[in-house]
């Protein structure tokens, strides 16, 4: 199917480029140099060849930042794999020699409200009205 479809746009693509091509021949002067040199060229011609220019720059752009990211994702790999040995490192010290018990939330939750400043307060005055 999405090659059915992607045949489709390009025969669109095929036959749109080949009736621009016939009905824009006149000649027109390509000067990229600013009077240095001139070109005689078609105007179909100078259309198509700025188009393949843009889309090789636009590849050569994208090129370059998936670089950029296989890069980071090899130094973030890197950094996985020193995390991951420190971790080992530090459950082999643990005296039991299984890894250390994380608080649950709630455990955390109740700690966190008896030192806040605001419970004790409250507490306070809730006492004071016994």
């Amino acid at each position: 199917m999405i090659r059915i479809f992607k045949l489709i746009i390009q025969a669109v693509f095929i036959g749109y480029l080949i009736i621009f091509s016939v009905s824009n021949v006149e000649t027109v002067t390509f000067k990229p140099l600013m009077n240095i040199a001139a070109y005689n060229i078609p105007l179909f011609l100078l259309v198509i060849i700025t188009l393949f220019a843009g889309i090789i720059i636009g590849a050569l752009a994208v090129w370059g930042e998936s670089l950029a990211l296989k890069s980071k994702i090899k130094k973030l790999n890197k950094e996985i794999n020193t995390h991951q040995q420190e971790i080992e490192r530090l459950q082999k010290l643990t005296i039991s020699g299984e890894p250390v018990k994380q608080e649950t939330a709630a455990a955390i939750e109740e700690t966190n409200k008896a030192e806040t400043p605001a419970g004790n307060t409250q507490n306070d005055i809730k006492d004071a009205l016994r």
